[in-house]
């Protein structure tokens, strides 16, 4: 379960060459800590577009900027988290 966005991130299972289903739990811990990071990152980016909102323009210019720097970590985090989950699908069904 990702506590940030409420959401399970138990979501990699692979199939044995004989066509059975199993789950491959060894990659679960780092696509979960990933999912977090991505969420905290987009949790931040929230965060300073709200305070951006309340300041004047030279400081607000400067929080919109860590919200744009915080947002694309977040988006990056999500597409390290794609790829890898090919891998891992791609590698499976190799086997």
């Amino acid at each position: 379960m990702n506590p940030a966005l409420g959401t399970s991130t138990s979501k990699v299972d692979t199939h044995s060459p004989t066509g059975g289903e199993h789950v491959d739990s060894s990659t679960d811990p780092i696509f979960e800590l990933l999912e977090q990071n991505a969420s905290w990152w987009e949790q931040a980016a929230l965060t300073c577009e709200r305070i951006a909102a309340n300041h004047g323009l030279g400081t607000r210019e400067e929080w919109q900027l860590m919200g744009a720097v915080y947002r694309e970590r977040a988006q990056r985090h999500m597409q390290v988290i794609d790829q890898l989950r090919l891998n891992v699908k791609g590698s499976s069904s190799r086997r």
